[in-house]
């Protein structure tokens, strides 16, 4: 099973962009990275913007939750790293929405 962690920056980040203290970021990893959309969920538009939010970083892996963008990375092969977090523009919300409706629609 994987660790989860996340940076000091990460929890800032949560904290300033999503108003989680760092005890409910712990808390909800899990469920951001195992139950988020992965990258064979998102359409053409938010791969674009991933792909601009990821460019000068690291991340190998890349998560949606709710309206959110968390960025991961894997340092070492039993532990997964949270980097930080994004808002995902309100043009690009309804795009996140639908691609969870499929997602569950494919899993029912």
């Amino acid at each position: 099973m994987l660790h989860l962690v996340a940076t000091v920056h990460a929890c800032q980040r949560a904290r300033e962009r999503i108003h989680w203290h760092h005890r409910t970021l712990a808390r909800m990893l899990e469920r951001v990275f195992y139950d988020g959309l992965g990258p064979e969920d998102y359409s053409r538009r938010l791969h674009t913007f991933i792909a601009a939010k990821t460019a000068a970083k690291p991340a190998g892996l890349a998560r949606i939750y709710g309206e959110h963008l968390f960025l991961f990375t894997r340092d070492d092969p039993d532990e997964v790293v949270l980097l930080t977090v994004y808002s995902i523009p309100s043009e690009l919300r309804t795009a996140a929405h639908q691609a969870r409706r499929n997602q569950n629609a494919l899993a029912a």
